[in-house]
């Protein structure tokens, strides 16, 4: 016991703790005293990045159940909340993400929405779960992000063969024989670059904003700048949620489209 009250009063000393998320300066004395061995970073920061994604999986998982019972307490008769509650934010992300559903793939928008409200709400969640002091999120480790990238990849490939059956392939070969090798190379790099650069984008923002938090409170008294950057971290958080989504709503409408 005596421990885990050290461990936190070392946390909330810390300013880069705040600021950063997780992948602070108290990993070496928190491990140390709660473990007993000798401080490894690598299984340390491994850990707190496993926790964070475990953290969003139960709030998701919470936010659901929430969100779900109050909507069965309603029946038939469903309408906005006329308060704020746990329902009314959701309303207002589902509607997001339905909208974006409708404007990208039409007449399907049903088929794929609910992997597109699982993604945003995923990443929404744990992005701002990083700003929890001590809290790693899940989107800053290229492992989880890659995970989704290659579910998306897998998904709208899948669309597209159930939409045009073996006639999805052509899209690989271009429009004349002659250039098909050509093509072929070029449209293999473009698809299975999709997933990467989905996944480095994600990671590569969200660190960036816990970066720049952690330089700036190591440098300027302790809560009046990083409770500022705070805001931006929110933008960041929602705009990475959002992009994430409407880029994977693209690559499905474009796997199902006619058009190509």
């Amino acid at each position: 016991m005596f421990r885990i009250f050290v461990v936190f009063g070392l946390f909330l000393a810390s300013t880069k703790a705040f600021a950063a998320g997780g992948i602070v300066n108290w990993y070496d004395e928190a491990y140390r005293l709660v473990s007993g061995a000798s401080y490894d970073g690598h299984v340390a920061e491994r850990v707190v990045v496993l926790a964070g994604g475990l953290f969003t999986l139960a709030v998701c998982t919470i936010l659901g159940l929430i969100y779900k019972t109050s909507v069965a307490r309603l029946g038939d008769d469903v309408a906005p909340d006329g308060k704020f509650s746990v329902r009314t934010l959701i309303d207002m992300a589902m509607d997001l993400v339905v909208g974006l559903s409708k404007e990208n793939l039409g007449d399907k928008w049903r088929a794929h929405a609910p992997l597109l409200a699982g993604i945003f709400m995923f990443i929404l969640v744990s992005n701002l779960g990083g700003l929890v002091p001590g809290l790693a999120p899940a989107t800053e480790n290229i492992s989880g992000n890659l995970a989704m990238g290659l579910t998306v990849f897998l998904v709208y490939n899948f669309a597209g063969f159930k939409e045009h059956g073996w006639h999805y392939l052509q899209q690989f070969t271009g429009p004349m024989l002659a250039i098909a090798p050509i093509m072929v190379v070029i449209e293999l790099i473009g698809h299975l670059v999709r997933p990467i650069s989905l996944s480095l984008r994600l990671m590569c923002n969200v660190f960036a904003d816990h970066l720049l938090l952690g330089i700036f409170t190591s440098n300027v008294p302790y809560i009046i700048i990083p409770s500022a950057l705070m805001f931006f971290g929110l933008l960041v958080a929602l705009v990475q949620s959002y992009l994430f989504t409407l880029l994977t709503s693209i690559y499905i409408s474009m796997a199902v489209s006619h058009d190509h």
